[in-house]
């Protein structure tokens, strides 16, 4: 027959099991059994032991021996193997218990709280990883606002250029948070910036398939064309009325793997020189780009219109 203690055991929402005086278990309910997949007998005594995870087994027996022989309650996290054979973490919470006014063992409460790791894990990658885009950010501005000033002539034309510069970094952030930041669709990071430089779309064709940009190349690509944008602003095809700009973008195969090939053209505006000496611009497009984005890139100066060729490895493409 049953009795109240094993019903009430048996029907608790947690496992429960029982050690004696000389720390070997001698109880285990039905939800611990259920749980490992295995008998009382093969439980009983330290045979629960063996489901420990090898890597937490030491510290497992560690807490709870010295807790045991200190008479103190104790509360320890470890990972216990399911019936199924998957590991799952286990908080467990042991309490002396007396009987007859004198100690009698041990009772342990465990809860599985694999969920709740996981979610705590997430919490830390997360952190992690926020940390590490506001210091890259950070350098960024740093990087964009000391060379603002470098190259501007007045207090003004600095703040301007900053500000333009700025703006398309958050045009990028904006298409990366709506997409969680698993990485931003091409066409709506080209399309926001450009809205930046012309109120014209007409004076801007944009082609080119759906393709979903990592988030460091999104936000590298933003600044490209944001320079490309300033450039073509000032001296290029958008520096007078019947200048065109052409984005157009495809992916190709190179030994076996993805790219992406963007090519930039200008046509209309006034004819063109090379530059005498290269600024941020070009230093981003010629170096700082290629090194972000692990492609390489070419801008050339044709009397009819800058021309520049970008090519980058997709996810899992080449280096």
């Amino acid at each position: 027959m049953v009795g109240l203690f094993e019903e009430l055991a048996d029907n608790a929402p947690v496992m429960i099991r029982r050690s004696r005086l000389d720390r070997l278990c001698d109880f285990f309910n039905k939800p611990w059994l259920d749980f490992t997949g295995r008998t009382f007998e093969e439980e009983f005594g330290v045979g629960w032991t063996r489901g420990v995870h090898p890597d937490d087994y030491e510290q497992c027996l560690g807490t709870y021996v010295s807790a045991f022989d200190a008479r103190q309650a104790f509360s320890m996290e470890y990972r216990l193997r399911r019936h199924d054979g998957a590991y799952r973490w286990i908080l467990d919470n042991g309490r002396p218990f007396v009987r007859d006014g004198a100690f009698a063992g041990y009772f342990g409460s465990c809860i599985d709280i694999t969920e709740r790791k996981e979610l705590e894990e997430g919490r830390f990658i997360l952190i992690a990883e926020t940390n590490h885009r506001v210091k890259n950010m950070l350098s960024t501005v740093q990087l964009l606002a000391r060379q603002s000033c470098e190259r501007a002539g007045t207090p003004r034309e600095a703040s301007e250029l900053l500000d333009g510069r700025l703006m398309a970094l958050s045009q990028a952030h904006e298409v990366l948070a709506g997409q969680d930041w698993q990485g931003g669709d091409i066409d709506r990071v080209v399309r926001r910036v450009s809205a930046l430089a012309t109120r014209d779309p007409e004076r801007v064709v944009i082609e080119g398939g759906a393709v979903v940009l990592q988030p460091a190349v999104a936000q590298s690509l933003a600044m490209a064309f944001h320079e490309l944008f300033l450039n073509a602003t000032q001296y290029g095809a958008l520096s007078n009325d019947d200048g065109r700009i052409g984005i157009a973008w495809a992916t190709v195969e190179r030994k076996g793997a993805p790219w992406l090939d963007i090519t930039w053209r200008e046509q209309g505006g006034p004819s063109v020189e090379p530059p005498e000496s290269h600024g941020l611009g070009l230093r981003l497009i010629r170096s700082l780009l290629p090194a972000e984005i692990a492609g390489n890139t070419e801008i050339a100066f044709p009397a009819d219109g800058v021309v520049c060729n970008i090519r980058l490895p997709l996810p899992g493409g080449a280096k």
